[in-house]
């Protein structure tokens, strides 16, 4: 398993009460949250990011009833806070 820092995120449109993480970006590349949601699933890679001056881990969580899965951090909740104030592309 590879370990990957998130960098920045692209946030899609949403509802207006919710905030969806559409696409993030590690290194150079840009990567769908679905893909990621999937590698995370399946123990492929693992994906932190910096916030508050420590290394937090990326995980994901299926979100009420709609059990969309997206993407947040260990101990986190929805909105995604701590993604959310990454850098946008």
């Amino acid at each position: 398993m590879a370990d990957y820092e998130i960098i920045a995120v692209r946030v899609g449109t949403g509802n207006g009460r919710t905030h969806h993480i559409a696409a993030v970006k590690v290194g150079e590349s840009l990567f769908l949250a679905d893909q990621i949601v999937d590698w995370i699933n399946a123990g492929t890679h693992r994906f932190w990011v910096w916030f508050q001056n420590e290394e937090i881990n990326v995980i994901a969580k299926a979100q009420g009833s709609s059990r969309r899965y997206y993407l947040t951090i260990t101990d986190g909740s929805f909105p995604p806070v701590a993604l959310l104030s990454l850098p946008r592309f």
